[in-house]
């Protein structure tokens, strides 16, 4: 009998055993799906970039050929030799110090969460621009500006065209992608069973991370020597201007403006001068839904700041930067392998009640 009772005891204590560490199995797997979640790192794999201008204030990527319209990815792949492919470089989240006048890569610790900043990652142009490895964070192009006339250039503000089908102007948004819907099957009060269509329509490929897109615009003034060679104006020091789209808008839908706090303990990234702050571009389906087809409201510009003087002859250099603002709730909360659309538009004011006027 003595024996019976060892042997039963035993049993249980197996069984307990193997419960035990079947929990504890099922909390490690938990624990670290949990973390995967939380630390995914949202990026944005494709964006589209257009960069126009009006007649009066041209374009170039070599100083050599002046244009109304860039071709971005042109631009980038002459900025750098870092992606000698030509592969589209992708966006991870960043953030801009003033004080450094550089990015840093946020960085996550075991649990997930964020490190305070004294742990993120200093980053530079010539390592983690337009790359589309694990180096790459963000994405620089640079574009020389040239007016015949003085001008104060700003961006233009986005305007309707086609009923709101399409549009010109400065604005970014998620990329409308149809979704041809899936049947399910409904029975109806009398027993029969109904095919309904759902999900039919346009989805929003941008994930809410166009809500978190930033556009910086590092403006150098130009000098020529007597070589004939473009140096930056050592009396005039480069200023940076930061636009934020979208800035009333999360992925719970529309919300007050909250500024960016910037790592240097101010409250907004640059100051306040020098922030471009456009309300949300949005889009609804058609009536009837109809593939490829999405009806706009643009957002608009608040009191656009003048980005910078140009004087008749004078050559100004533009370092665009794109970036994922890595404090931006809906970046951090923004689905990966999201796409992009952003459309730049330069203007300006001139001395000249008429304008501008196209450059002999």
């Amino acid at each position: 009998m003595v024996k019976k009772e060892h042997v039963k005891k035993k049993a249980k204590r197996t069984i307990i055993y193997f419960y035990m560490i079947l929990i504890l199995l099922v909390l490690t797997v938990t624990a670290s799906y949990t973390w995967f979640s939380i630390s995914r790192t949202p990026k944005v794999s494709n964006m589209n970039v257009y960069i126009t201008t009006q007649p009066g204030l041209e374009m170039s990527i070599d100083k050599e050929e002046w244009l109304l319209q860039l071709d971005f990815w042109e631009a980038v792949n002459a900025t750098t030799e870092q992606n000698p492919d030509k592969e589209r470089p992708v966006l991870r989240p960043v953030t801009w110090s003033e004080v450094n006048k550089c990015f840093y890569a946020a960085a996550y610790g075991a649990d997930g969460r964020l490190k305070p900043y004294r742990d993120w990652h200093v980053l530079s142009d010539e390592r983690n621009a337009n790359k589309q490895n694990f180096e790459g964070y963000y994405i620089k192009a640079t574009v020389f500006m040239r007016s015949g006339q003085n001008a104060e250039i700003t961006l233009s503000p986005a305007v309707e065209v086609n009923d709101g089908i399409d549009g010109s102007g400065t604005y970014v948004r998620g990329i409308p992608v149809w979704n041809p819907g899936y049947y399910v099957e409904e029975e109806d009060d009398d027993g029969n069973i109904l095919h309904k269509l759902v999900g039919f329509g346009h989805d929003n490929s941008g994930l809410g991370a166009e809500n978190a897109i930033r556009v910086g615009f590092l403006v150098t003034h130009l000098v020529q020597s007597e070589e004939g060679e473009y140096l930056p104006d050592e009396e005039r020091e480069p200023e940076f201007f930061i636009y934020e789209p979208n800035c009333n808008i999360g992925l719970s839908g529309e919300r007050e403006y909250i500024p960016t706090p910037s790592m240097d303990e101010t409250e907004t990234l640059v100051p306040p001068e020098r922030l471009i702050l456009q309300t949300a571009t949005t889009w609804t389906e058609a009536d009837p839904i109809e593939n490829g087809v999405v009806i706009h409201t643009f957002g608009e510009l608040l009191e656009p700041p003048t980005i910078f003087k140009i004087e008749a002859g004078e050559i100004v250099q533009v370092d665009l930067y794109f970036w994922l603002e890595g404090q931006d709730i809906d970046c951090l909360n923004s689905g990966s392998e999201a796409q992009i659309q952003a459309n730049l538009q330069f203007s300006g004011t001139t001395e000249s009640q008429s304008g501008f006027v196209k450059i002999e």
